[in-house]
């Protein structure tokens, strides 16, 4: 039996990915704490001593808080991103790999240009077949050359499409007689 879930402890939502997050944001809040600590200090020693020293230390301690502020939410703004474009990196692997996405989807472009390469193959074998038709039609003036490059682009054909539609996997199915 084996675990469900990622075990690679660099892979996120591993415990060791969790335990790191839970340090970071410790270190946050006890960092963030000081500096409104040192701020509050300032203002209050500012107000008690009334210099213009004490109250440009205080704008200063300030100006470091707003700094870590702002420095506290681009970082976690930039987290949420990546964490959301390796979610949707996850899925696009996921489903190239022919397992389930982790959410439905209709069909994407790339089947419906798929489906047009189809389309246009079906296309090409009817005209080739109207072709070696009228020739067979013509019966001994039928000119043979004709009738091999229309065998041979159906060929050609063929192979492409079984080539669009064919996947890696095992062929499964019933064979009918």
């Amino acid at each position: 039996m084996h675990s469900i879930g990622p075990n690679d402890p660099r892979m996120p939502g591993s415990a060791t990915d969790r335990r790191t997050s839970r340090t970071a944001l410790w270190a946050t809040v006890i960092g963030m704490a000081v500096l409104v600590l040192i701020f509050v200090f300032a203002i209050i020693q500012a107000a008690n001593e009334s210099s213009v020293l004490g109250w440009i230390l205080a704008a200063i301690a300030g100006g470091w808080l707003a700094i870590a502020v702002y420095v506290l939410f681009m970082v976690r703004g930039t987290l949420r991103f990546g964490r959301d474009a390796m979610t949707r990196m996850e899925n696009e692997l996921r489903g190239a790999s022919g397992r389930a996405p982790a959410a439905a989807t209709s069909a994407g472009e790339g089947d419906a240009i798929r489906d047009q390469k189809i389309a246009h193959s079906f296309q090409i074998v009817l005209v080739q077949a109207k072709v070696l038709s009228e020739e067979l039609d013509k019966g001994e003036q039928a000119e043979r050359e004709q009738i091999d490059r229309a065998v041979d682009t159906i060929n050609i054909t063929a192979k492409n499409g079984m080539g669009m539609v064919r996947s890696d996997g095992p062929i499964s199915g019933t064979v009918v007689d």
